[in-house]
């Protein structure tokens, strides 16, 4: 009997588990859903799109849902949402977001590679215009079109992650002054305080304004005389950073909503919980990618790891 494998979302994990399985079988149904326009996607390319380092693009664009069905004859849906599963009926229900109709696609084995969601923590004036996340082809298309009609001249990023650190990078290629607010004593939490010096004094060598274990309390309206086009960013010790754009680096948090619909357990780091072979706690239910939490290699605890690369290696691990 033909087996039917319903994949939900189409980026890392997902179409890496996609191409694998349709190689490792013919026959088999395959079906990927992506609730936004793109799959397929470099995402670890965004920030440097930004900055003009990728010029064309296309180039971020891997593959596009004709290319796929043509070469792994796969039945790729975009702008499609999967809202709610019913694990006994093995059934999901899938809204297109082009039309807003609903109906139900029924699935032999259920793969969530949903990914994560920018964390947005309730700081006064947040969602002010001119304030953006890097996640996807549709929040740079919006940053660059900003950074263009807006002749931004200074801008505040807030995190000093991976994204962060980057983005500030690209940001300076492109003649910004950038600020970097961060709650912690540090940029790059994993690094020791040791190695994190060296990266604080290669940011203030290229003149980035960067304030440590100083978080953002307010983003506001900017004051008379203040200079900013997006917002003034209000931290802990009461400098105010007029910003033409902000760019929120602060980090993601599993994307689990989906999963809860169809009582998937969840774990201590708020992530969907898998077994050494990505299994979830529902049968014929597998998940891979930022969603996941997985035990720690070393400590054995449960850890939630955001990374391009994991999650290629386990969308595959699932096909296997």
């Amino acid at each position: 009997m033909r087996k039917k494998i319903l994949i939900i979302g189409g980026v890392a994990a997902g179409m890496s588990c996609a191409v694998r399985a349709r190689r490792l079988s013919e026959d088999a149904e395959i079906i990927v859903v992506e609730r936004g326009p793109y799959v397929s996607f470099a995402n670890c390319g965004l920030p440097y799109y930004i900055g003009g380092e990728i010029t064309d693009r296309e180039k971020l664009l891997v593959q596009t849902p004709e290319q796929l069905r043509a070469r792994f004859n796969l039945d790729v849906r975009v702008n499609t949402e999967a809202v709610r599963i019913d694990p006994k009926a093995k059934v999901v229900e899938l809204v297109d977001r082009t039309n807003e109709k609903s109906y139900a696609e029924s699935y032999d084995e259920l793969v969530l590679a949903v990914g994560a969601v920018p964390l947005k923590p309730p700081i006064p004036g947040i969602e002010r215009m001119g304030h953006f996340v890097v996640r996807n082809i549709p929040d740079v298309d919006a940053i660059t079109n900003w950074l263009q009609a807006k002749s931004v001249k200074r801008a505040v990023v807030v995190g000093g992650g991976y994204i962060g650190l980057e983005v500030t990078e690209q940001l300076h290629r492109r003649g910004i002054e950038v600020a970097i607010a961060e709650a912690l004593p540090q940029v790059m939490a994993p690094l020791d305080p040791e190695m994190a010096e060296l990266l604080h004094a290669e940011l203030r060598r290229h003149n980035v304004d960067l304030h440590l274990n100083d978080g953002v309390v307010a983003f506001e309206e900017p004051a008379p005389g203040e200079d900013a086009r997006a917002s003034t960013v209000v931290l802990q010790s009461g400098t105010r950073l007029p910003a033409d754009i902000v760019i929120l680096g602060i980090g993601v948090r599993p994307d689990t909503t989906l999963a809860q619909t169809a009582g998937v357990q969840i774990g201590p780091r708020k992530g969907i919980v898998v077994d050494e072979y990505l299994r979830t706690s529902v049968p014929n239910i597998w998940a891979a990618g930022d969603a996941v939490e997985v035990p720690d290699f070393v400590t054995g605890e449960s850890v939630v790891v955001p990374l391009a690369g994991p999650a290629n290696r386990q969308g595959r691990m699932i096909a296997d």
